[in-house]
């Protein structure tokens, strides 16, 4: 979300610097996406669970909570429009549950031109180009109140009526920036004269786009199930603002706001008369309550807040006290509140706004907790540092893969599309996506590796398995042996049926270009490491940047380093780089207890012993 500074004043007043309120945010959860550059716009990350921070007033609302400062909110009429007949009014004709609510409004009269300077100046600054006054009106209210809108030119409709229907296959739409889109069965459309004009929640046409020659308009706003919109939108590969909105579960209740807003400015800037026309709102949504423990906000908190604080914060985030009882209160969730589900939630709520740097700090007096890291995590992280040493890199890829008709596989009830509809068990499909990628791009002699669940099912129980696959486009036995080595795993052995053995036990399987570890089965074989540092020590820790002669491998360093006589703690490689046909660059970590005064003597020992055993050189 895009909040720049000359809007969000709009709402608030502050003399803060963008850094300033950029670390506000920060406190409120709403951490920057992109550093800040000179135009003062704040780019905050995208939260999936609050569909109210994709607005303007969203954002700005938790900003004066947090500081402490009014919130100034547009100043809405609300006046009823004309009734008007049945040449004026557009019949509107619902034909799929999708759609929760379609709220409509006719303005006849209307002059389209250019937007006043104010109105440019803050789409602009978000980073949208103003089109004319009445484009520009829905855009800039959509993005004030995270509720997306449309408007139509009724000369260029089909007839008098708009229909909301499944699309059919095959039909086609032009929308506004003039791509055609070929429909889906699945995706839902608005038509008018049985044709389409609107893809419902994602895009409007081209064909009733509103133009300087327009002169009477319908708006529409809705709210629709925000499963088909992402689906749809996906299907469609078009994502825009209106998407990154309709794709969330917005409140139904927005609506009325966000067309009192629309219809203000449209007849302030356009003039016009407004026609009230259809709501379709066949389940209107209520009010949710819930009661807050007071003792539970103390537990959670580790504070005694008093009432009055909390009542206080609560109305600032627009909660409505409806009950006061021994100990608790029951609120009223504000109708843009849609993520909040539990206890809990206002409890984080509160902290929030009090700021959780206002909680007290104390010392532990008890017994430092025990590290509860299950050992086959961090059995994975050290294969990860060891792959990554011979200059293998780490990709994840999706979980979900297209069904393959096999039994074992386990097929989704609910997939979102027919390219995924099921979960992996393998994993080197996927890495092999990843390599034609590199090989596109020429990119030669490359490993990759992922380290990930698999899935399977049989006899009716569903089964998860951990995998290390590596993959290349050139041959990788050296790097198995590599690992191997570097484990500690001498005396393991390849198979005629290609599977990698360590006695009579099955630990993997291998191709020329590819193997694969079952983690888990391999551990238990690996020898013991104690480059681990448990992060309640004092240690202290040194990089060392090496040039090595690129048939030098990472085991190779290792073990000449092994019998030296140094008072180090542990050794792991950060990563390795090839810098040309000959050479590598080898980055190492090297930690000594913080109490040391060995460090200097110990990294020139280290430096002279690498160099005459394998020729590597020290990187100044």
């Amino acid at each position: 979300m895009k909040v720049p500074l000359v809007w969000l004043k709009d709402y608030i007043e502050t003399t803060k610097s963008a850094k300033e309120l950029a670390a506000s945010f920060t406190q409120l959860g709403l951490m920057l996406d992109k550093p800040l550059d000179d135009k003062n716009v704040l780019d905050l990350e995208h939260r999936m669970d609050r569909s109210d921070w994709l607005s303007m007033i969203g954002c700005a609302r938790d900003l004066a909570a947090f500081e402490g400062i009014p919130l100034k909110l547009p100043k809405l009429s609300r006046k009823p429009g004309k009734n008007g007949d049945k040449d004026t009014l557009i019949k509107i004709d619902i034909q799929t549950p999708v759609v929760r609510r379609f709220q409509t409004r006719v303005f006849k009269g209307i002059k389209v031109g250019d937007s006043p300077a104010w109105l440019v100046e803050r789409l602009k600054a978000y980073g949208m180009e103003p089109i004319n006054n009445i484009v520009d009106i829905t855009n800039f209210v959509m993005v004030e109140y995270g509720q997306p809108m449309h408007a139509q030119d009724i000369a260029k409709m089909g007839g008098k009526d708009i229909t909301i229907r499944k699309a059919k296959s095959g039909e086609k739409l032009t929308t506004l920036l003039g791509t055609e889109v070929i429909l889906t069965s699945d995706t839902h459309i608005l038509t008018s004269g049985g044709k389409p004009t609107v893809i419902l929640g994602i895009v409007g046409g081209k064909q009733t786009g509103v133009t300087a020659s327009t002169t009477d308009i319908i708006l529409d706003s809705g709210n629709y199930d925000s499963r088909v919109i992402r689906k749809s939108s996906r299907q469609l590969k078009i994502i825009n603002e209106t998407v990154s909105r309709d794709d969330k579960f917005l409140d139904p209740r927005v609506i009325d706001l966000a067309l009192a807003r629309a219809t203000d400015l449209i007849l302030e800037l356009a003039g016009g008369t407004y026609y009230t026309n259809d709501d379709y709102y066949p389940s209107p949504v209520l009010p949710k309550t819930m009661t807050l423990r007071l003792s539970r906000l103390d537990l959670l908190s580790g504070m005694n807040l008093t009432l009055p604080t909390v009542k206080k914060i609560l109305k600032s985030l627009e909660y409505s006290v409806v009950e006061e009882g021994e100990g608790t209160l029951t609120v009223e969730i504000p109708y843009f509140r849609t993520d909040v589900e539990v206890e809990d939630d206002l409890v984080s709520d509160i902290l929030r706004i009090y700021n959780y740097t206002n909680i007290p700090v104390e010392p532990l007096t008890t017994p430092v907790p025990q590290d509860l890291t299950p050992p086959i995590y961090r059995f994975e992280e050290r294969l990860r540092d060891l792959l990554v040493a011979q200059g293998a890199h780490e990709h994840i890829t999706s979980s979900l893969v297209s069904s393959i008709g096999a039994d074992e596989q386990v097929v989704l009830a609910n997939a979102l599309s027919s390219d995924q509809n099921a979960l992996r068990t393998h994993l080197t499909p996927g890495l092999k996506h990843v390599l034609s990628t590199y090989t596109k791009h020429k990119q030669t002699n490359i490993q990759v590796f992922e380290i990930g669940k698999v899935f399977r099912q049989s006899q009716g129980r569903y089964l998860e398995g951990r995998l290390l696959t590596l993959a290349s486009n050139s041959p990788v036995a050296d790097s198995l042996a590599t690992l191997m080595s570097s484990l500690g795993i001498a005396d393991y052995q390849i198979n005629q049926q290609y599977q990698i053995m360590i006695g009579q036990q099955v630990v993997g399987t291998t191709e020329p270009n590819s193997y694969t570890l079952v983690t888990d089965t391999l551990m238990p074989y690996a020898k013991s490491y104690t480059g681990i540092v448990s992060e309640f020590d004092h240690f202290t820790s040194l990089d060392i940047s090496l040039l090595s002669p690129t048939k030098v491998v990472y085991a190779d360093i290792q073990q000449a380093l092994s019998t030296i006589k140094v008072n180090w703690h542990s050794l792991s490689c950060k990563s390795m780089t090839k810098m040309d046909d000959t050479t590598n660059n080898y980055l190492l970590t090297i930690t000594w207890d913080a109490s040391s005064k060995t460090i200097n003597s110990d990294k020139q020992i280290i430096l002279n012993t690498l160099k005459e055993k394998l020729g590597i050189q020290s990187k100044s």
